[in-house]
C-alpha cells in the first residue's frame, strides 16, 4: 500500500501502524519533510533522489551551542529557548527539540527590527532538512537539503511551483506532476490511498482508495465530494461513521483494538460533577473490582467520601498523564456521570479495548454501546450481578466484549489484509 499526505500527522500514525500490524508493507509519501521519525516515511524530493532509504545509524540531535552563528554573535542558553544576540541586538531564536537536553527543533533568524527573516528546521538526526525564507511575516519559499546538506528542493509558495536539482540538472513541476513523478518511481500496482482530497483529485483515474482519519465529523457534501473521486471510502473513526447516511460505498475501518491482559479488572469513570448514578451502591456490592474516577475538577464530598473505601481510587483535577494511563490499564468503562461526556471518554475508552456499560439516565453514546449493557437504573442488582459474572470468568468477559466489537462493526487484521493488500501478494 503507498499512502499519500501532504504533511504526516499523529491521526494518520496510528492508521498507519494498524495497517501494517496486519502484515500489509506500507510506504508513506509525504509532501513535507516530517518529525515523525518512522522507516517507513518517504520525503517526495528523497525519492526523487533515490534516497528513500536514509541511513539512521549516527542520528544524534543538534545541541543548541552548536548552531552554527556569525563570527562575534552568541547564544544564550535558557530553560524553554536559546536565543542568538549581536552584541545588544537579538537576532535569533532557537527553540528546542527536548527542554532537558537542549537539543534543536528549529531556529529563527532576525533582522534588527526583530523581523524574521529566516526559519531552519533540524531532524532527530541533527541536520537541518528545510529552511523557510520570509517577506514581512509571509513564507514565500522553502529550500529542502539532504542529509549532505545539498539543496534538493525549492518550493515557490506563491506560484506553488517546485524546483528540484539532481545531479547538476534541475526541473521544474507543479505539485500534481510532484506526485505523480515520485509515484511511478516506486509503484507497481501497489494499492494507492489517502485521507486528502486535494490528493485524490490528482489520482482519481487510478482508482484511489480513501481513509478519512480525523475524528471531525463529515458533512453530506464531504462525503459527496469524496465519493466523486475515489472508488470506496473508509472512515477509521466509529463515531464519524455512526452519523453517516448508510451508502454502499462508505466502509467503517475501525482501529485495531488492543488486547489487554486483565489479571484484575479496572472500572474507570469520569465526570466533572459529583452526580455519579448508582455509585455508592456499584462500589459496596463489587469490591473485587478498582473503582478508579477523575474529575476534570474538584471533587465534592460524596465522591470524597468514598475514597475511604480500598476499591476506589479518586483523582481530583485530573492530569492528562494520568487518564491516558488509565486508559491504557483499566478493562471496563462505566458511562454513569450525568450531565456531560467528559474528555470524550466513551470513545477513547472503545479504542483503547474497554468493556462499555452504562445507565440509560447516563448514557452519552447509545450507539457505541451494546444494547443488553445499557441497565435502567432501577436495574442496578442487574448490573451488578453482570459485573460479578464478568470477573469471575474470562470466557464471559471475552464473550461481552467480542458482543460489544460486533455492535461497532469492528476490523480485524483480515479486513486490512482484503481492503489494502494488493491481490498477488
Amino acid at each position: 500500500m503507498i499512502y499519500l499526505t501532504s504533511e504526516f500527522n499523529k491521526n494518520e500514525q496510528k492508521f498507519i501502524e494498524d495497517v501494517i500490524s496486519s502484515g500489509v508493507e506500507v510506504q508513506v509519501l509525504t509532501m513535507k519533510a516530517n518529525p515523525i521519525d518512522k522507516d517507513y516515511v518517504h520525503f517526495l524530493p528523497n525519492i526523487l533522489t533515490n534516497k528513500i532509504n536514509n541511513d539512521k545509524s549516527n542520528i544524534s540531535p543538534l545541541f543548541a551551542l552548536k548552531v552554527e552563528v556569525p563570527e562575534y554573535w552568541s547564544i544564550n542558553m535558557g530553560y524553554d529557548k536559546a536565543t542568538i544576540w549581536d552584541r545588544g541586538i537579538q537576532r535569533g531564536v532557537i527553540n528546542y527539540l527536548n527542554f532537558d537536553e537542549r537539543t534543536v527543533s528549529s531556529v529563527e533568524w532576525w533582522d534588527v527590527k526583530e523581523n524574521v527573516i529566516s526559519k531552519d528546521y533540524y531532524g532527530e538526526d541533527g541536520l537541518r532538512f528545510k529552511q523557510e525564507i520570509f517577506d514581512s511575516e509571509k513564507v514565500v519559499s522553502i529550500q529542502y537539503y539532504n542529509q549532505k546538506g545539498d539543496l534538493i528542493m525549492i518550493e515557490d509558495k506563491e506560484n506553488n511551483l517546485f524546483s528540484l536539482f539532481i545531479e547538476n540538472m534541475s526541473f521544474l513541476y507543479n505539485e500534481e506532476q510532484l506526485w505523480h513523478t515520485c509515484v511511478n518511481l516506486i509503484n507497481d500496482t501497489d494499492i494507492l490511498v489517502t485521507g486528502e482530497q486535494h490528493l485524490a483529485q490528482f489520482f482519481k483515474n487510478e482508482k484511489i482508495k480513501a481513509c478519512y482519519t480525523e475524528k471531525l465529523p463529515l458533512e453530506d457534501e464531504d462525503v459527496n465530494r469524496w465519493l466523486s473521486l475515489v472508488d470506496e471510502l473508509y472512515i477509521y473513526h466509529y463515531s464519524v461513521y455512526v452519523e453517516l447516511p448508510e451508502n454502499e460505498k462508505v466502509h467503517h475501518i475501525s482501529p485495531l483494538y488492543p488486547d489487554k491482559n486483565v489479571k484484575q479488572h479496572k472500572a474507570l469513570i469520569i465526570t466533572h460533577t459529583q452526580d455519579v448514578e448508582k455509585i455508592e451502591e456499584l462500589t459496596s456490592a463489587l469490591p473485587m473490582i478498582e473503582f478508579h474516577i477523575g474529575a476534570i475538577t474538584a471533587m465534592g464530598s460524596r465522591l470524597t467520601d468514598l475514597g475511604e473505601k480500598e476499591n476506589i481510587y479518586l483523582y481530583p483535577g485530573i492530569s492528562q498523564s494520568q487518564y491516558l494511563e488509565l486508559l491504557k490499564t483499566c478493562s471496563i468503562y462505566l458511562d454513569i456521570n450525568h450531565n456531560i461526556e467528559i474528555l470524550n471518554s466513551v470513545e477513547e475508552s472503545l479504542e483503547n479495548a474497554m468493556l462499555i456499560l452504562g445507565f440509560e439516565e447516563t448514557c452519552h453514546r447509545e450507539k457505541f454501546v451494546y444494547p443488553e449493557h445499557i441497565y435502567d437504573s432501577g436495574e442496578v442488582n442487574e448490573m451488578i450481578e453482570y459485573l460479578k459474572e464478568l470477573t469471575e470468568s474470562v470466557e464471559s468477559y471475552n464473550v461481552a466484549k467480542y458482543k460489544q466489537l460486533e455492535w461497532i462493526q469492528y476490523s480485524d487484521i483480515e479486513k486490512y489484509r482484503k481492503v489494502f493488500q494488493r491481490e498477488e501478494a
